[in-house]
Parts: C-alpha cells; structure tokens; sequence
C-alpha cells in the first residue's frame, strides 16, 4: 500500500476533539514504512489547520467532505467545487422556514451562520467554528458557496432531509453527523475527491487505505483498495470495510502498522 487517507473526527480525533501524541507517533511511524498520509474531512482549512500541522502533512488534504483538495506545502487549494445558483436558492428559502435548525454557508474561507440557536452549539464547539451570523441569506445566491449545513437535532434533520427530492438532481445530500446534513455540489463526496488525489499523486485507488467512522465516509471506504472503519462506525459502515477496528486514533494506526509491517 502506498497511501493512508483517514477521517479526522470520530476516526483520528480523541473524544475531546484532540491529537493524542501516540497517534502523532504512530503516523510518523507508518511514513518510515515508505508510506503517504494524509486526511480526508467534512471541515473547513481553518477548522482543520492545527491538524494538519500537528501530523506534519506534507501532501494535499481533502476538505469539505471533498469539495476541495487543499496543497499545504503550496498553501493553495488543487481543486474547488461550488454549489449550483439554484440549489442555493432553493436551500435559501428552506432555510428561512427552520426555526430549530442553524444552516451554515461556506463561502471561501468565510462561515456564515443563519438562525443560530442553541441546538446546533455542538457543532460548532466541535468543529471550532468561527462565524459570522446572517439575518439576509439574499447575498448568498451570486456567491461560490462551496456547502451548505444544517445543523440541529437528529429528528429535525430526518425530516428536513425528505423534504429535500427537488434539489437532488444538482446536489448530494449527505447526514455526515447524527447533527449535521450537508448539501454538497453534484457527485462531489470524499470518494470522488479521493479519485482526484490519486491522480494527482499518482497512486492507483487499489494502493489506498482508508479510515472512517461516518456516512460521509462510506463511499470513500468502497472505492479504497482498503476500507477500514473504526470506533462507533456505523454498521453499513462496517459492512462495507474490509475490516473493523474498535478503537480509533492510535489503536486503529496501530492496526494499519502491523498489516503493513507484515505485508498484507
């Protein structure tokens, strides 16, 4: 195998949303083995920034659950996928109709945060958001909004999300957190910004392992030459991974290090 592409919360992260040093160990471990990692997330480059440091990436990271691959060493993003005008327009006037949901747009480097209430407060301790609140989402239909986000509890969620069929055919709809729904750009996911990845780095799909715990990471985990879910993954998840590991951050790259070290 010549490359590890591994989610960051639920799957690398600590409960507490940190790095444990052992799991910093144990990347520059698997690198001595001649092998490339990196990460693949649902965050923004800011949110994700300290991470990226901290496992000393050297190689372009997938963020936005796919909707752009990010250069470090370069400091620029490789590739960038926008939101139709009309799925936002059409995200637009939902959003203007949740009361218990916070909806959150990605424009550049830039959050804004509609109808921010206390529901959705996880999400943004978790991602380590920092956002500026909107009252006119109007501004937003001639910007490059690369996701949009509804963040809240699970049951408002399920039901804003079959509400959802007309945007379907221009955009991905995707439950990466039991909080979070994300709209994404048509057929942009982790998988397919794995497929870019690949090419840009030159390493066959079937030479890739992935990690994953979440939805968001399911397509990423089928296309890999090999799927690895861990910790609480989902069990579709699990069914679709070529193994599961139960712990994560350290304890699943410890798990990596031994099949690679032996040669399977």
């Amino acid at each position: 195998m010549k490359l590890i592409v591994s989610d960051l919360d639920g799957t690398l992260l600590e409960d507490d949303h940190s790095i444990s040093p052992r799991t910093v160990e144990m990347v520059d471990k698997l690198r001595e083995l001649s092998v490339l990692f990196t990460v693949a997330t649902g965050r923004s480059l800011t949110a994700s920034k300290e991470y990226i440091e901290r496992l000393n990436i050297s190689i372009p990271v997938i963020l936005f659950n796919g909707a752009r691959i990010f250069d470090p060493v370069e400091g620029k993003y490789l590739t960038e996928h926008a939101l139709s005008r009309k799925v936002v327009e059409t995200i637009i006037e939902k959003a203007k109709r949740q009361r218990d949901l916070t909806v959150a747009f990605f424009v550049s480097e830039e959050v804004y945060m509609y109808n921010v209430c206390l529901k959705a407060s996880t999400y943004f301790i978790r991602d380590a958001i920092v956002y500026r609140s909107v009252e006119d989402l109007s501004d937003f239909v001639d910007q490059n909004v690369t996701k949009i986000v509804f963040a809240g509890q699970p049951y408002d969620l399920d039901k804003l999300e079959m509400e959802l069929p007309e945007i379907l055919e221009e955009a991905d709809v995707v439950k990466s957190e039991d909080d979070l729904l994300e709209i994404l750009p048509k057929g942009v996911n982790k998988a397919s910004a794995l497929k870019e990845l690949c090419g840009i780095l030159k390493v066959p799909l079937s030479e890739v392992i992935v990690l994953g715990d979440s939805m968001n990471d399911l397509q990423m985990i089928r296309v890999a030459g090999f799927g690895i879910a861990v910790g609480k993954a989902k069990d579709e998840i699990r069914k679709s991974a070529k193994m599961y590991v139960e712990g994560k951050g350290e304890e699943a790259l410890q798990k990596v290090y031994e099949l690679l070290r032996r040669g399977e």
